[in-house]
């Protein structure tokens, strides 16, 4: 199994995934929307003060969402969300139930959705996603960063690993011809996959991923994989056409909404949101969702996502299964962090040559053009 690779936010909250050569349809997996050997950069600090939420004006009433630690005035975005869907600033924001919309079609499923979305523990999420995802449409074009991922497989959990991720996205050129999206990973840890090199061009090589086995033995090898065959399905939970912060924030917001269909009257939801949480030092915004029971077919008990307040994309993405008794943790299903992200550093086509995965590969990944004028031989020596 030569690939393990990342890609709603992952988790199966967030899909994070942020890429992977591999397309597992396991329901757990699709929650979403990440240096090495110790990983303690892994660890998130999170540093927030909590206001006790307003009390409900009538029995009718219910706080279904807490609005924890103080609005940034800088975090327009944020602003943007809350406008969109009637809230104020308050510390505190207050929630009615919501009417159910069982039994109804998708037309009307969809106009409920909407006109609950004020009133459900999850409208402000949805909001916030989809501020977010209007913005990384219009302003992010490629980026590089370090992702730190483990993956519970067919129930065992994996070994983290640390690889180094370049990212294209899909866009038209300045002279108007079609860039595909394209992705470079080279994986630092553990040590079986080590140097490791993934290369995937959207309508290039049969719509396959040229993968180096890297690790130790025969670890020059160079193979073609179908990001959604049983042999990548195998070793992650996301192919990697899903890469992208733009595929991520889509697949939070779809889970979002599938989450509200499920429990539109938001009795089963629990949202929590913390402003100054800080991940890796980043300040950053952390939406926390528990869904307390599995009652009305939910794909996971807890997820957290954290969405940087200055890049305006995930930065991580957790996801937890139910504990099997009431004395045991609950279980990590996914996590991914995302480190030394740099957004629109202007990656040359040589970021994405062949010849990349042959060769003793010098730094970085992801090549600018100032990278090339630096070291003409940057793409690869042989």
């Amino acid at each position: 199994m030569l690939i393990n690779l990342p890609s709603r936010f992952m988790p199966r909250f967030l899909r994070p995934l942020s890429g992977s050569v591999v397309g597992r349809s396991r329901t757990t997996s699709q929650v979403v929307l990440s240096l090495v050997a110790v990983m303690v950069a892994c660890f998130v600090a999170v540093d927030a003060s909590a206001d006790d939420p307003a009390n409900a004006d009538d029995a009718d009433q219910r706080v279904a969402v807490r609005k924890i630690a103080t609005e940034d005035s800088t975090d327009q975005l944020a602003r943007q969300a809350m406008a969109e869907i009637g809230l104020d600033d308050s510390a505190a924001i207050q929630q009615v139930s919501a009417t159910t919309i069982e039994d109804l079609s998708a037309e009307q499923k969809k106009t409920s959705l909407d006109k609950i979305a004020k009133e459900h523990p999850l409208g402000w999420a949805l909001a916030f996603a989809h501020s977010h995802a209007e913005y990384i449409e219009a302003n992010i074009r490629d980026y590089t960063c370090k992702l730190i991922k483990r993956e519970r497989i067919d129930g065992e959990l994996q070994s983290p690993q640390m690889m180094e991720v370049a990212v294209r996205c899909e866009q038209t050129g300045e002279s108007g011809e079609a860039m595909p999206l394209s992705v470079f990973l080279r994986y630092h840890a553990p040590r079986s996959v080590r140097d490791r090199r993934v290369l995937f061009i959207d309508g290039e090589n049969d719509g396959k991923a040229w993968v180096r086995k890297g690790g130790g033995f025969m670890k020059s090898l160079v193979v073609s994989i179908d990001p959604n065959s049983r042999q990548a399905k195998e070793q992650s939970n996301y192919p990697i056409t899903h890469i992208g912060f733009d595929k991520i924030i889509q697949r939070l917001i779809e889970l979002i909404e599938l989450d509200m269909e499920r429990d539109p009257s938001g009795d089963r939801t629990e949202v929590t949101y913390y402003r100054n949480a800080k991940v890796m030092g980043r300040p950053a915004t952390h939406i926390e969702i528990v869904h307390p029971s599995k009652d009305g077919g939910f794909d996971f008990h807890r997820a957290n996502a954290y969405i940087d307040d200055e890049l305006h994309v995930p930065i991580r993405l957790e996801v937890y299964d139910w504990p099997a008794t009431d004395d045991d943790t609950s279980e990590l299903m996914e996590e991914y962090t995302y480190a030394d992200l740099k957004l629109n550093v202007d990656l040359v086509d040589g970021a994405f040559a062949e010849s990349r995965l042959k060769g003793k590969l010098s730094e970085p990944v992801g090549l600018t053009s100032a990278d090339l004028q630096a070291d003409p031989n940057a793409v690869a020596i042989d």
